[in-house]
């Protein structure tokens, strides 16, 4: 969804008591309701300020409040402005502090973390109860946010990611823009090498924070590479990174650091590196249709740029696709629990499913909706993203979603290294295999 980002599971104790101290519930809160009676449910809302989802998120607390199961709820607010704060926060209160009563997801898969911790409630009974609410789901999600076969996350919207590319600039290099993906990756270089030696910069990558768009990259380079390769990219927690189709991977993601992009991308953050295409400076960045809503920004980019954008999937026909962390429940007061629940079920519901894709670019997580031909004719580039998801040859998971968070921070921290040329692709990949087995 969006960049991703994770947190450190090791934080030290000044630290740990200084995020948990601010905001954090110090008190039973099992009580707390307004003078009139009213649930107040606790929230911390990263979706604000410049987020892509800020303004659906907005609408979405203020529409529940509207409806017959919100309108005796309160949220109280804490507002942290990044995913990598509200991150490092809920990790931090997970171990040490009380859970907000909704627990946004934030990119990264903590559901077995917060359950086994005894933090949050499971969700099953709810939906075993409501069977058209659950039927929402694949099975394939509600797996994906189980822990010991209970649910314990309810998922929102789904997270694809493909290439994004300035059409403007293939045509100033003299490129014709395949119509659904290169062939091979072969192809996808030959076309970077046209760029640059027509001066223009071909992809944006990064490595801060986690190094969202590298990942996306390397997730691409692994997963169409044959069997082997996409079997191990949609596993979960591959424990050994030293073999051939994930180095030859590390070596094709040294040569694009190397040399197809800007000269900040090693040690470079998601923000600036976005910033590069929309100022038109990168010819191809990958990411996923929350992002599609800022190409229209005239605060994020330049008034008419959503026009010059087009959309293919990776080399070989490979489209990111995995099931998305889910939203929990962080209390154990019944009336919580129901406010929450409902709060839950309102923000799934068909109407704000489509309502989110209309406003935030978030795919619904159902596949069963139908999306109007008004927003299609609104949005073509949606649709195009609607239409390209079914030509994708091979779909596969990304590191964020499917490897140990050790082995994120180990990925994101080497990258410079493997960008300088400090280190090789094979000794990358065991510092990748040593952290995942420290695990």
């Amino acid at each position: 969804m969006k960049k991703r980002v994770l947190s450190l599971f090791l934080c030290t104790t000044m630290l740990a008591g200084m995020l948990v101290g601010c905001g954090s519930k110090t008190e039973d809160t099992s009580s707390d309701k307004t003078e009139d009676g009213k649930v107040v449910l606790n929230v911390i809302n990263y979706h604000v300020g410049t987020d892509y989802a800020a303004d659906y998120y907005e609408y979405l607390f203020d529409a529940f409040q509207k409806t017959e199961e919100g309108k005796n709820v309160e949220f109280k607010f804490e507002e942290i402005p990044t995913t990598d704060a509200y991150n490092q926060k809920i990790k931090l209160l997970i171990s040490s502090g009380d859970l907000p009563d909704i627990v946004f997801n934030g990119g990264n898969n903590i559901t077995a973390l917060a359950a086994e911790a005894g933090k949050v409630t499971d969700l099953t009974p709810y939906l075993d109860e409501d069977a058209e609410w659950k039927a929402m789901f694949d099975d394939s999600d509600l797996e994906f946010n189980s822990y010991e076969g209970k649910v314990y996350g309810i998922p929102v919207s789904k997270e694809i990611s493909y290439i994004y590319y300035n059409k403007d600039l293939f045509k100033e290099a003299g490129l014709e823009a395949p119509d659904v993906a290169y062939e091979t990756w072969d192809d996808f270089f030959a076309a970077c090498d046209t760029l640059k030696a027509k001066g223009i910069t071909p992809v944006s990558m990064d490595t801060a924070d986690l190094g969202w768009l590298s990942n996306l990259w390397y997730s691409g380079l692994i997963g169409t590479s044959g069997e082997e390769g996409n079997k191990f990219m949609n596993t979960q927690y591959p424990t050994d990174y030293n073999v051939p189709v994930v180095e030859n991977a590390t070596e094709e993601l040294q040569r694009m650091l190397e040399n197809y992009t800007t000269s900040d991308a090693a040690g470079g953050k998601y923000d600036t590196m976005a910033t590069h295409f929309f100022n038109g400076e990168v010819a191809m960045l990958p990411n996923g249709p929350w992002m599609i809503p800022d190409f229209n920004s005239t605060e994020k980019a330049p008034e008419g740029f959503y026009d010059k954008v087009g959309i293919m999937l990776l080399p070989g026909y490979g489209m990111e696709s995995v099931p998305t962390p889910g939203d929990m429940v962080g209390t154990d007061d019944p009336e919580k629990i129901e406010a929450a629940v409902a709060f839950l079920k309102f923000e799934t519901s068909a109407e704000n499913q489509l309502k989110a894709l209309e406003m935030a670019g978030l795919q619904p997580v159902s596949s069963n909706i139908e999306v109007p031909d008004s927003l299609k004719e609104a949005d073509p580039l949606m649709a195009d993203v609607l239409e390209i998801q079914s030509q994708a040859k091979y779909t596969y998971g990304q590191n964020q979603a499917y490897w140990y968070q050790n082995v994120i921070d180990t990925f994101s921290n080497q990258l410079p290294e493997l960008a300088y040329g400090n280190i090789t692709a094979e000794q990358f990949c065991q510092k990748l295999t040593e952290s995942a087995q420290k695990n």
